[in-house]
């Protein structure tokens, strides 16, 4: 049959009693199509790289031969899809490695490419250069991975962008699935203003929301510490922050016994009427691990939530009873094979880098807490942590004390002049050499466990001599500990308690035994209970961090020494000054009130409706969860695609997947007005077919129709639903009309510019297929040529090379209509 072409000037020619018509165009040797038709395609292989810094380093799980970290920033992962002109085009990468937790050192990019269609083959694609999305004028108001450098390059664990469109004046448009939210940049990738949420029609006030929306506590914690590592691996550091929260705020699998809602609103019995519920379970355990931070959580005293938590799979448990601790990890089975002891090494003691078990202020229901004798029992029971409090003292010297006072509750005066709480001093007031030679800090009131006999403590006693002190309960320093570490291997190794039983292992123990160490300050102004209000109870936080950061560099135990705080702005300081010391970020919520037992709050409340002023700086949304706030967007299910109207004044950010509480196969479409920044409240439906459960990519074609890209989740299946749909707009309300306009997996080929391919591959020839997991560019050329984009998920989708298993690689190829579209 001969073929059909067409040209600018037709051309009338006889075949028999027919009248045919000639056509010569760009792809004059493209025959008029009868169906849907392949006229190019090009193939940019899977493990392209581009300049930039290595990615990938929170990869887990199957790689499909692939190993990470890469030595650069894959191009891969292509969502969005603008012509660049002359036969290029520009195509956005998407977060990455598709969660959160995993793409904190992927950068943001849209990459201009130039894809060479061969006559009658495959061609190649090469990378011309990148637009690097960048918030420098700080118009995020949440914590971005790089939130503390001066480009501020956004992340795929900052937004998801997933579709992309060019305004008239030449900025750029982007939407993104976390939130959901619009983000508006200039041409550079510069952003302009914040990120513009969806407001929920439904509900008039509130915004449809994701799981991964910054404005919820769930996902907070793990954007704080994604900005804290790179601010410390900025400044030199090796070792990501520890990430260490109270243990009732842990959300973990169905194999943990989760906490009752409130209960990580620890004295519930003095918690204001006005203050809205918090979810237990806010810190995902599973999330913030895969994301690379060690989880030491705090303070747990039972075996029974030990043994719960060990299996929940902790990286640490802080505790007042070692005792106990030790019992749980020496008998804990991870692996499931019936033998206890997993987390124990060659010597029978605790691994480190498999567990961290840390004795808590020493051991403060075993001896009175911060304490030689305390520190000396978390040693005996073969703690591989000390964890301690710190206060600095008048002239400089840090003191183990858990509050700015020497606290009446705990300590009496050496010469038994009355001391109660309305004489408690400042430690901040007090020189160290007043503290020792005036407090001991004796007393109990933890129960019959707590014991205070001298003999108990035969190193702590020793060292207290030496030193000249009243008693072995005088508040110690600082430096009195690490000596009482020193100490205590010797007295096992070679001095009085060399032929104890287990004199060998303690002495090992304690030569690599790790030191905790908390900077107790606190930014809140409150009263101390006497009427006074303070904001300098204690010394600033950076003469703070760099006294007790001194004091481990002066001997040397950077390695072995951590530094923590509820207040991050020591931690901040720490990271910048002495990025060989680890930070441990502790987050907790306890209620203000005043009384003989006042506390201040912690850090993860609000002061006065706004910002906590632990964090330095770093926003947290306060009792915002969901249950305030219920996640009606799902994951993955924010702005898959974004069409944009032929005159450039509306964008239309369609939904990849149904709301929670919608019907199950409706997505919307709502439309947004550029000029005034806000959304018009119109919205449409658009149904996904049985089949179709996400959409990929959204266009305009002219004012009142558009092509969607429709999916199933499958790979390398010949017979899986990916198509493309000729859609019709309605009015405020109704549904799209939608008719089929091309079948990706029945492609005609007649030319076999697809043929070939790797050993096993499937879907090429005549017919043609795009058997991906995910399709999510489309792009009109002309009248009657789309350009269909893959989106590879490096290195995870295998659709087309069954037989190596090697990852997709990202394919260009354009499509001939049977019929142009009208413009």
């Amino acid at each position: 049959m001969p073929a059909f072409r067409f040209c600018s000037a037709p051309i009338l020619f006889a075949v028999g009693a027919s009248l045919l018509l000639a056509a010569c165009n760009s792809d004059s040797d493209v025959p008029d199509p009868l169906e849907p038709t392949v006229t190019g395609r090009a193939v940019l292989p899977a493990d392209t790289l581009a300049a930039g810094p290595r990615s990938g380093q929170y990869l887990s799980g199957n790689l499909n031969g692939r190993t990470a970290p890469f030595d650069g920033q894959p191009v891969q992962g292509f969502s969005a899809v603008l012509d660049a002109g002359g036969g290029a085009f520009w195509v956005m990468a998407d977060n990455g490695y598709g969660a959160l937790e995993n793409s904190a050192d992927f950068n943001l990019r849209v990459y201009k490419v130039r894809p060479d269609f061969q006559a009658g083959a495959t061609g190649g694609v090469t990378v011309e250069g990148h637009i690097e999305l960048r918030d420098p004028g700080k118009q995020v108001p949440f914590p971005i991975v790089h939130h503390f450098s001066a480009d501020r390059v956004l992340t795929g664990a900052d937004f998801d962008i997933e579709s992309m469109q060019r305004a008239p004046d030449g900025t750029l448009w982007f939407g993104d699935e976390f939130g959901p939210f619009l983000l508006h940049t200039d041409a550079d990738g510069i952003l302009l203003e914040p990120p513009i949420p969806l407001p929920d029609f439904s509900q008039p006030g509130k915004t449809i929301r994701s799981p991964q929306n910054p404005a919820h506590e769930e996902t907070a914690a793990l954007r704080i510490m994604n900005a804290v590592r790179q601010h410390a691996f900025d400044h030199g550091a090796t070792r990501p922050p520890v990430f260490s929260p109270y243990y009732v705020e842990l959300k973990y699998d169905a194999n943990g016994v989760k906490s009752s809602p409130d209960a990580h609103y620890a004295r519930g019995a003095n918690t204001p009427a006005d203050l809205a519920g918090a979810a237990s379970d806010i810190h995902d355990l599973a999330l913030l691990k895969a994301a690379g931070f060690p989880v030491v959580t705090w303070t747990v005293d039972t075996r029974e939530e030990m043994d719960t938590l060990l299996k929940a799979g902790v990286s640490g448990i802080i505790s007042d009873r070692p005792d106990l601790l030790w019992q749980a990890v020496a008998a804990f089975d991870a692996n499931g094979d019936g033998k206890a002891g997993d987390y124990l090494d060659a010597d029978g003691l605790i691994d480190p880098k498999k567990f961290d078990a840390q004795g808590h202020r020493g051991g403060r229901d075993l001896r009175p807490e911060n304490t030689l004798p305390a520190m000396e029992v978390a040693l005996d029971n073969l703690m591989s942590t000390l964890e301690l409090d710190t206060g600095i003292t008048r002239d400089g010297q840090v003191v183990l004390k858990h509050d700015p006072y020497i606290e009446s509750q705990k300590c009496r005066r050496t010469d038994g002049t009355p001391y109660a709480f309305a004489d408690e001093q400042l430690i901040h007031a007090l020189t160290q050499a007043q503290i020792q030679s005036t407090f001991i800090c004796d007393k109990l009131f933890r129960g019959p466990s707590q014991l205070n006999d001298p003999a108990l403590s035969p190193v702590a006693a020793q060292l207290a001599t030496a030193r000249g002190y009243a008693s072995l309960y005088v508040p110690p320093t600082l430096q009195d500990v690490f000596d009482l570490v020193n100490a205590y291997v010797a007295y096992y190794r070679t001095g009085a308690g060399k032929g104890h039983a287990e004199a060998a292992k303690r002495a090992k123990n304690a030569e690599r035994v790790r030191f905790n160490i908390e900077t107790k300050l606190n930014p809140r102004s409150d009263q101390d209970g006497h009427g006074n209000v303070y904001r300098d109870r204690t010394t600033d936080a950076q003469t703070m961090a760099d006294t007790v950061a001194g004091v481990i560099v002066a001997n040397h135990l950077e390695a072995r020494a951590d530094i923590q705080s509820f207040d991050f702005r020591t931690l901040i300081r720490v990271q910048a000054q002495f990025p060989a010391i680890r930070t441990v970020y502790l987050f907790g919520d306890f209620p203000i009130y005043n009384g003989p037992d006042s506390d201040d709050g912690t850090n993860m409340q609000g002061e006065g409706g706004g910002n906590t002023p632990w964090m330095a700086g770093l926003y947290w949304p306060y009792r915002s969860t969901a249950l305030t706030d219920p996640f009606r967007a799902k994951r993955s299910g924010g702005f898959e695609g974004m069409a944009i109207s032929p005159d450039g004044k509306k964008l239309y950010p369609l939904l990849e997947q149904p709301l929670h509480g919608d019907d199950a196969k409706t997505l919307l479409i709502h439309e947004f007005d550029i000029a005034s920044r806000s959304y018009t409240g119109v919205t449409m439906k658009y149904r996904l077919e049985d089949r179709g459960t996400n959409i990929g990519d959204f266009i305009l074609i002219n004012a009142t129709e558009g092509i969607v890209i429709e999916r199933d989740p499958s790979q390398g299946d010949p017979n899986g639903h990916k198509k493309l749909y000729r859609i019709k707009l309605g009015g405020n309300g109704e549904t799209v009309t939608k008719t089929q306009l091309v079948d990706l997996m029945k492609i005609a080929d007649p030319q076999g510019i697809t043929a070939g391919g790797k050993p096993g591959d499937i879907a090429l020839g005549n017919p043609f297929g795009m058997p991906f997991n995910t399709i999510e560019d489309v792009l009109l050329l002309d009248a009657q040529t789309l350009l269909v984009i893959d989106d590879n998920n490096y290195p995870f989708s295998v659709g087309r090379h069954l037989g190596t298993g090697d990852p997709d690689d990202s394919e260009f190829v354009k499509i001939r209509l049977p019929q142009p579209l009208p413009r």
